[in-house]
């Protein structure tokens, strides 16, 4: 599974490369390359280094007449078991944007949660 931090390490294009293809939902690798004005070696290795971290899919099609490749975004993972504490309960924290970490509620979580050392 790829980490936050894998994606953090990737170059400044990997990461433009990767937010593209995400939010266009799937783009062909002729057009990859010339919407990020890279040439299409850079655009390749890129796509290579995607396709080798799991983040990106690639499918050979047809467009416009010329055989290339569809480049998609792949189903991103999520653990959601780091969202629980022990006993299933959901972290009563995952939408506040202003946790106050001495508030007797954030305790109580804290200490429901599993000890990795047991």
């Amino acid at each position: 599974m790829v980490t936050y931090r894998d994606v953090q390490n990737l170059t400044e294009d990997e990461k433009n490369g990767l937010a593209l293809i995400y939010k266009s939902g799937g783009i062909h690798q002729s057009t990859f390359w010339k919407e990020l004005d890279l040439t299409s070696a850079k655009g390749g290795k890129i796509i290579s280094t995607l396709i080798e971290m799991g983040l990106v899919t690639k499918t050979s099609v047809t467009f416009e007449g010329s055989k290339t490749y569809l480049i998609a975004p792949s189903p991103l993972e999520i653990d959601y078991s780091l969202l629980m504490s022990e006993g299933g309960n959901l972290s009563p924290f995952i939408s506040h944007n202003d946790i106050d970490e001495f508030s007797p509620e954030f305790t109580e979580w804290l200490l429901s949660l599993p000890n990795p050392e047991d």
